[in-house]
């Protein structure tokens, strides 16, 4: 006796797959804008009546989107409604499908599996090595979250923790500055009566400066920063 999965593979449209899964379509390169269409009504309408597989027609309704790219805009709304799936399920479908192409899922693993990964990471090696993981510690999907959600949080820690230095580096930059700035003006009496010679000594001496007031001057104008001069090799 089929299975379910097995009886909605067996309903799938002869043309337009080229592999297809109970973890997702792959279709057909180049296929045609009215079949592509015709295929995510299909796919909703064994979504609409079928009584379970609800995790496979949701990764097949991802991946038919996902093939659509721009040209599914506003069809996820028809969809959902079509399907009987709520909107926000089938846009997190769609891009768990553009991150995690049906080749690299992983047989072992649900579906549900894919999404805790897929919705958490953008970058592909980190999405393959956690479903690497979730696959070799046989990781139930709570457990995969919990896992995922902890590194995810250890990660904005670190963030923060670089953004907190950077501005400390910062702080500490401008204190300097200040000071700098302060004796600047209590010698200005000394300065301000230094001979040509010793002016243009004193412009070479502190051509950093210059370099740094004159990029200020063009963030503080425009919001574009003009690159400074290379001056590593004066």
């Amino acid at each position: 006796m089929q299975t379910e999965v097995e009886q909605l593979l067996a309903s799938l449209p002869a043309t337009g797959i080229d592999r297809a899964t109970r973890l997702g379509l792959a279709l057909a390169p180049r296929m045609e804008n009215e079949q592509w269409r015709q295929l995510v009504a299909h796919v909703a309408g064994l979504a609409r009546t079928a009584t379970g597989a609800r995790q496979t027609l949701t990764a097949w309704l991802g991946d038919a989107l996902a093939y659509g790219g721009d040209r599914g805009r506003g069809l996820i709304t028809e969809c959902a409604a079509a399907a009987g799936l709520d909107a926000g399920t089938l846009r997190n479908a769609k891009m768990v499908c553009t991150r995690i192409p049906v080749s690299c899922r992983h047989d072992a693993l649900s579906w549900t599996h894919h999404c805790e990964v897929g919705l958490a990471f953008s970058d592909r090696a980190e999405i393959k090595r956690w479903l690497v993981v979730a696959e070799t510690e046989r990781l139930s999907t709570s457990a995969l979250r919990r896992r995922v959600r902890a590194a995810v949080a250890a990660d904005a820690v670190d963030g923060h923790a670089n953004a907190i230095g950077a501005s400390v580096t910062t702080f500490r930059f401008m204190r300097e500055l200040r000071a700098t700035g302060r004796s600047i003006v209590r010698e200005r009496e000394l300065w301000s009566k230094w001979a040509p010679n010793t002016a243009q000594f004193a412009l070479r001496e502190f051509r950093h400066l210059v370099d740094f007031v004159d990029v200020m001057r063009a963030r503080s104008l425009d919001g574009i920063a003009t690159p400074p001069r290379d001056i590593s090799s004066n």
